[in-house]
């Protein structure tokens, strides 16, 4: 299966690119710039993982149309949303800047349904594709000060429920993994505390925050050829939005 994963730079964009590769496919992941994409490469190679490298920045998505484009002419069997560009979550809603509003959904949800609009209609040429969505608890919990984040990716889960409705036909199945609170580099400054691991670890149901090696093996059934899996959320969160009484009650 050839799959592409956008991303691939990110932790959880590496552990799934990996998890791939080890089940032999041919893995396709994107960086937003040519530095970026340099980095990434060289975590690859490090590794020794074969993932092919291409730069595609959905605040500027026609830039890499070209490069795109020599993917989808050999043919995508899978896509993988899993690339976004996240700012400090310093305001509530209203208190949120009108053009750093419209710049996070230009970007995270207008750069993502972009990409689908060319990716589309070379899988359902073939009748045959995989789409996976990689969201968050947030949407169904809230996070603080994170509304244009939970907006997009709200408006993004809310999207593949329809393209499993006018795909399915097509033999294109789209599924949403929703993540909890995992141990990246991008949520260092939180995970790094020993406060925090214990207070959160006391709440989340399966009593520990998630490990990126956590998520490779998830995608397995949805991108599997043969399955019956199409418009479905996968929790990945050790149990949340659901909690531990203990945890919070914990003084």
């Amino acid at each position: 299966m050839r799959v592409l994963v956008t991303g691939g730079g990110s932790d959880i964009g590496f552990a799934i690119a990996r998890h791939r590769l080890a089940q032999g496919d041919e893995v396709f992941v994107t960086a937003s710039s040519e530095s970026s994409l340099e980095r990434m490469c060289s975590r690859y190679q490090s590794e020794g993982l074969d993932a092919k490298g291409l730069v595609l920045d959905l605040a500027a998505p026609e830039r890499g149309a070209a490069a795109l484009g020599e993917v989808l002419e050999s043919g995508l069997q899978a896509l993988v949303l899993n690339a976004w560009t996240r700012r400090p979550p310093q305001h509530r809603f209203h208190e949120l800047p009108q053009a750093a509003l419209e710049e996070d959904v230009t970007v995270n949800l207008m750069g993502n349904l972009w990409l689908l609009r060319r990716v589309l209609p070379t899988m359902v040429a073939a009748r045959r594709g995989r789409i996976v969505l990689v969201s968050s608890v947030s949407t169904v919990s809230g996070a603080g000060r994170y509304g244009a984040y939970v907006l997009c990716k709200s408006a993004l889960e809310g999207l593949m429920r329809n393209l499993a409705v006018d795909y399915g036909e097509f033999n294109v199945l789209s599924n949403t993994v929703r993540l909890g609170l995992f141990k990246t580099e991008r949520t260092k400054k939180y995970w790094s505390r020993a406060r925090y691991v214990e207070r959160m670890g006391g709440v989340i149901p399966q009593g520990t925050l998630g490990e990126p090696e956590h998520v490779g093996a998830v995608f397995d059934p949805l991108l599997s050829e043969h399955q019956y899996i199409n418009g479905a959320v996968l929790d990945v969160t050790g149990g949340l939005p659901m909690f531990r009484m203990e945890g919070v009650l914990r003084p």
